[in-house]
């Protein structure tokens, strides 16, 4: 009797499309953070160096999510799902900073952080499902 595959078509769609645009988003923010700490006042060295920082954290989490996603969606694990699930956190709260909480937030930020953060809300509902579906009881064999 074949098994049933539980792994989700539009988790894996997310979170492929996902590693796409956060590599876009953090050549941007990346840009943008340079930008700024060459052509406007900031109040101190120390906060721009904080705020790369910030970025630099953003992309290990983001990347360790993304992947640790994939790789649990692919092999139809939940403990990957779930370590993406607590990752989601950490890096909705960075995304939230630069979205909200800068010394300067340029226009762009704001449209792609807003971005961000809706992929981020709809891969963890998605995820969410996933792993429910990975530990609900078979169905009873006739």
């Amino acid at each position: 009797m074949p098994t049933v595959a539980n792994s989700s078509l539009t988790y894996e769609i997310l979170m492929y499309l996902n590693s796409f645009y956060f590599g876009m988003f953090a050549v941007c923010e990346l840009g943008m953070g340079l930008f700024k700490a060459a052509n406007l006042p900031s109040p101190s060295t120390s906060k721009a160096l904080m705020e790369f920082a910030l970025l630099l954290f953003l992309l290990a989490t983001e990347g360790g999510r993304i992947y640790l996603g994939r790789k649990g969606n692919l092999t139809e694990r939940g403990l990957p799902i779930l370590i993406g699930i607590i990752l989601t956190i950490p890096s909705s709260l960075a995304t939230l900073y630069l979205l909200l909480w800068q010394y300067y937030v340029l226009r762009l930020e704001v449209i792609l952080c807003s971005i961000q953060l809706v992929l981020l809300a709809s891969e963890l509902v998605i995820a969410i499902m996933c792993l429910i579906a990975f530990y609900r009881p078979p169905p009873p064999e006739k």
